[in-house]
């Protein structure tokens, strides 16, 4: 596997994970809904900034 691929899904492992027990304990209740919003809103700025410091690098 490609490192940055799992470097991508780590990440994303890691700060589900961390949303869904941060939702469940102060909430009690989960919506899939805005779970899945974050995901993409948390892969979008995460692919946006590897970009961004990849212009800034290159």
């Amino acid at each position: 596997m490609d490192s940055r691929r799992n470097l991508y899904i780590a990440a994303f492992v890691g700060a589900s994970l961390s949303y869904i027990f941060n939702v469940l304990a102060f909430t009690g209740t989960l919506d899939v809904f805005r779970w899945f919003v974050f995901a993409v809103v948390f892969l979008g700025f995460t692919y946006g900034y590897e970009k961004f410091i990849e212009w800034q690098t290159g």
